[in-house]
């Protein structure tokens, strides 16, 4: 993190952020064309993902061999789910469901996004630092990553929703929920081990919207350490919900 290649990544997804604004306030898109582009990029994205990381394993025996791709690559992120909400809102006709989903996808697509491209989980699970610019997993998860900025300040500036409190209690209510979820899917997707129907040891979990374990490494060996995680979690994701919110609420009552 924060090597040399991470921050040449960081220069060339802010410039890309700063183009595309650009580009995008003097032709005059509107959110739908910007959505439109989203769904392009979303699909292309996962595309390259899937070739790039999937791989061919054994079964234990070596009698069969089969494609496989390892569960932290998952489409249930924070940021993969958006993938969805990009193309419900795209193609919907429900405009009160579709104004709901945006309000919620304008935080989310923003924070989420850039706490991965802040903290890219790649090189640390899928590639090495020194492939930052040789394997098609780095470009596409900054691309992407970089997309989902873009949307999420193109939703903010687009005048298409009516901002209100009742927005920020959404957001909260699904970021909290999927929170809530991710905690069976972190466990199901674990590799438990049992001795005589003993849980022993986990050997490996996913970490979807980062309820296992903090992205900055604090030890957490007690439960009690993890409930004041999950306490400092909620607040961090409370604050900066608020602090996206309210300065729209403010400038639609003006």
């Amino acid at each position: 993190m924060f090597t040399y290649r991470h921050i040449i990544w960081l220069i060339i997804c802010v410039v890309l952020i700063v183009l595309s604004l650009i580009l995008i306030a003097k032709k005059k898109y509107t959110l739908t064309q910007v959505l439109t582009a989203g769904c392009v990029v979303s699909v292309l994205s996962e595309l390259i993902k899937v070739f790039s990381v999937i791989e061919m394993v054994p079964s234990a025996d070596g009698s069969i061999v089969r494609p496989y791709i390892s569960n932290n690559h998952l489409p249930i992120h924070l940021c993969s789910l958006q993938i969805l909400l990009i193309f419900y809102t795209r193609f919907t006709e429900n405009k009160k469901m579709r104004e709901s989903i945006l309000a919620f996808m304008y935080p989310s697509c923003i924070v989420g996004a850039l706490a991965a491209l802040l903290m890219p989980s790649i090189f640390s699970t899928t590639i090495s630092v020194e492939q930052a610019f040789s394997h098609p997993i780095a470009y596409q998860f900054f691309i992407f990553h970089t997309m989902l900025i873009i949307l999420g300040i193109s939703i903010a500036k687009s005048n298409e929703i009516d901002w209100d409190y009742k927005h920020i209690k959404a957001a909260l209510l699904i970021m909290f929920l999927l929170g809530f979820l991710s905690i069976y899917v972190n466990s199901l997707l674990a590799s438990p081990t049992y001795v005589n129907g003993k849980l022993q040891s986990v050997d490996f979990w996913t970490n979807f919207m980062f309820t296992y374990d903090n992205p900055i490494g604090i030890p957490m060996t007690k439960m009690w350490h993890w409930h004041v995680y999950l306490l400092i979690l909620i607040g961090v994701v409370t604050i900066v919900v608020f602090l996206f919110y309210l300065p729209l609420i403010k400038r639609r009552k003006r």
